[in-house]
């Protein structure tokens, strides 16, 4: 702020200078210099504005009635890897009736949907939110407008013990997983790529690999007949079905796409397959939204919509009725 305060009087004085002096020469001096300055002012005042000012809507969560609305607002942008600074906007209609600010610890990350969870209750709602360098933080406000806040003993809803048990589980699992990811990827072996027959799909001939795509299938079906989240968010949309491979060579299908006829953007569904879940019996698939501008660069980060099991053996799909990473 003093270096600014300097940089504001070291303007002004130009300026003035620039008005004063009649020497031609020294004017014009002046007045490149003032115009310098005052450039260098305007771009430190945006990025002021930016950094420490600017709010943008992130999420919004509605009762159940339909009568509350509560908005997570980013304040300005987290300076390298500090905390995120960000407001609660709670509305009764058109009415707001509370607003609470709150710092979020997230490794320098920006603040968004995936760093909230909302519960609405009779005579308030419960907010809790998470990051990476913090313990979860708990949000009460209530519809009188009185709010309360509490640091709770978890993280990402997990407590210390769980978070170990996680730990050691997955210490346990990281030889099964090595192995599996060896074999999904074994097509990277210039011998077995070219041994390897592709679909029409561009998915290998192998029994793994078919196994993907016919639970994709399976699960994609499930989703768009009886899933009421795509029902609500997805009605009247023809039933689609395109399999494809991420860079890795992980399989996923895009099962809906939106386009906007205003602007071109572009909302897909995807639905992965989620590598990390180990279990003999089943596999687990993540369904994500994915936002794209007009020339189909991505406008936003992913956003989770739901997760499902599927068993191997029956082709069975449970919707797991979660947006968290488990």
């Amino acid at each position: 702020m003093v270096i600014l305060f300097i940089w504001i009087l070291l303007s002004v004085s130009l300026v003035i200078g620039c008005i004063k002096v009649h020497n031609t020469i020294i004017k014009g001096l002046f007045g490149i210099l003032a115009g310098l300055c005052i450039t260098v002012l305007c771009f430190v005042g945006i990025f002021y504005y930016l950094i420490v000012f600017k709010v943008s809507n992130v999420d919004t969560s509605v009762s159940s009635d339909g009568e509350y609305s509560l908005t997570m607002q980013a304040v300005g942008e987290p300076l390298f890897f500090g905390p995120a600074d960000g407001q609660f906007i709670l509305k009764k209609g058109e009415k707001r009736i509370g607003k609470v600010k709150f710092s979020l610890s997230n490794d320098g990350g920006n603040i968004s949907r995936d760093t909230w969870h909302v519960t609405w209750k009779k005579n308030q709602v419960e907010i809790i939110i998470y990051g990476e360098e913090q313990n979860d933080e708990q949000f009460l406000l209530s519809f009188d407008g009185k709010y309360k806040i509490n640091e709770l003993n978890t993280k990402y809803g997990k407590t210390l013990d769980e978070l170990n048990e996680i730990a050691e589980e997955q210490t346990e699992e990281e030889q099964n997983q090595q192995e599996k990811t060896e074999k999904s990827h074994s097509l990277d072996d210039g011998d077995g790529e070219e041994n390897t027959k592709y679909d029409e799909d561009g998915y290998p001939m192998t029994e793994e690999y078919q196994r993907y795509k016919e639970e994709l299938a399976e699960v994609s079906d499930y989703i768009q007949t009886k899933s009421d989240v795509f029902l609500d968010s997805y009605p009247d949309t023809k039933y689609q079905l395109e399999f494809r491979l991420t860079s890795k060579g992980w399989p996923f299908a895009v099962i809906n796409k939106k386009i906007d006829e205003n602007t071109g953007a572009v909302t897909e569904l995807h639905l992965l397959y989620n590598e990390s879940h180990i279990d003999e019996e089943t596999d687990e698939y993540v369904l994500q939204e994915y936002y794209y501008d007009s020339d189909n660069t991505e406008a936003a980060s992913p956003a989770i919509v739901d997760f499902f099991l599927i068993q191997k053996d029956t082709l069975k799909v449970t919707d797991e009725n979660t947006k968290e990473w488990h």
